[in-house]
């Protein structure tokens, strides 16, 4: 191949990367508290943060009621063995209430 094509692919795959990794904004409280993509993504950059990275600066939640008296929504069997934070708590997406696929609960998730 000539030079000329070679930078051409390679600006390209530049600009591709480049906006995909902008594409992916971070939620306010991780951006104000001026974490950067390398913070979570300590093995890989595209994989998803392992929820062991997660732990490094938020805590497992304290399983108990909430102030309306309902049961918590982490005080579940499958908390932590089958499930992990990122199933629920989204960070480039919005997050979802996953337990609802199962069941039927009203509650929100930061």
């Amino acid at each position: 191949m000539d030079k000329k094509l070679i930078l051409t692919l390679l600006t390209v795959l530049t600009l591709f990367f480049t906006h995909y990794a902008n594409a992916k904004t971070m939620k306010s409280h991780h951006k104000n508290a001026g974490l950067n993509c390398a913070d979570c993504h300590i093995s890989k950059p595209f994989e998803a943060a392992p929820m062991e990275q997660c732990l490094t600066c938020h805590e497992l939640p304290q399983k108990k009621q909430d102030y309306h008296g309902a049961p918590d929504k982490h005080d579940s069997p499958h908390y932590g063995v089958e499930l992990e934070c990122e199933n629920c708590h989204a960070e480039h997406e919005t997050s979802e209430n996953f337990c609802n696929n199962c069941h039927e609960f009203e509650f929100n998730v930061p």
